[in-house]
């Protein structure tokens, strides 16, 4: 396999798609900065095109699709991607909220083009009793997790909504066969102190040249730029209720005020 690609050279001549890429931070429920943050855009011209969820939307009244009505309503232009993270399966009720998305495009498992930038998505957390790499994992997909393996569920019982929000190696084997430029995921890679190895190779065989993801609500940036060599790829992380753009530049955070998760 050939080396790193050069991310200096893809930031100069993908430039204006990557500004149009927002990536938010876990919101948990709260909504009202990217209002904000999209009329400021908006008074100097520099809206974007996608906004892109890194997981831990934690919606549990109002479906995805009636929260993103009003944003459609003032800017109709505005398209949304998203994966899940661990609370979006925290109760059944959370996954069907979120999965009552409309037009929105659930990344988790593939690689879709967003403006020309192909974008690969891996939702949820690794959990001891499903995959905790590099242990052999328990179930190899979610569909085997809900069927309880080859015992199936006894006595009336139901699967935890938690596997649903489960990382599976089926999840990165599918994803690991593609490529990709950016790639967004919950959890983080190995560069965070509670990140995944499993995670910097899986950039590594999509080719990305940049990664982004949620869950840790830090931003290390200066840690992870010592790190990039290593890894291969620019690892970036969006804390709580922040966005940054798809060349990792910080667009906006949380009003002064709001309580952090």
């Amino acid at each position: 396999m050939s080396g790193p690609r050069d991310m200096q050279a893809f930031d100069r001549e993908q430039a204006e798609a990557l500004r149009g890429l927002w990536f938010l931070g876990d919101v948990h429920g709260e909504f009202r900065h990217i209002g904000m943050a999209l009329h400021q855009a908006e008074r100097v011209g520099t809206l974007p095109s996608w906004l892109i969820f890194l997981g831990d939307l934690e919606i549990t009244g109002p479906s995805l699709r009636e929260i993103l009505t009003p944003f459609r309503d003032v800017f109709p232009d505005q398209r949304v991607a998203f994966i899940h993270g661990n609370h979006d399966a925290d109760t059944h009720e959370n996954w069907a909220c979120l999965h009552d998305f409309g037009d929105a495009v659930a990344l988790h498992g593939q690689v879709v083009d967003l403006d020309g930038i192909r974008v690969a998505g891996l939702g949820g957390n690794f959990m001891g009793r499903v995959w905790a790499p590099p242990s052999p994992p328990t179930f190899t997909s979610r569909t085997q997790a809900m069927k309880r393996g080859p015992y199936g569920w006894r006595d009336g019982q139901k699967p935890s909504p938690k596997l649903h929000g489960a990382i599976y190696p089926d999840d990165v084997d599918t994803l690991a066969r593609q490529r990709a430029d950016i790639l967004v995921t919950h959890e983080a890679p190995s560069c965070h102190q509670h990140g995944w190895e499993v995670l910097d190779q899986l950039a590594r065989d999509l080719r990305v040249v940049r990664s982004f993801h949620g869950h840790t609500h830090d931003d290390l940036g200066e840690q992870y730029a010592r790190q990039r060599e290593q890894l291969g790829f620019d690892a970036r992380a969006v804390n709580f209720c922040c966005i940054k753009n798809g060349l990792g530049e910080f667009v906006a955070g949380p009003p002064a005020g709001m309580e952090e998760w």
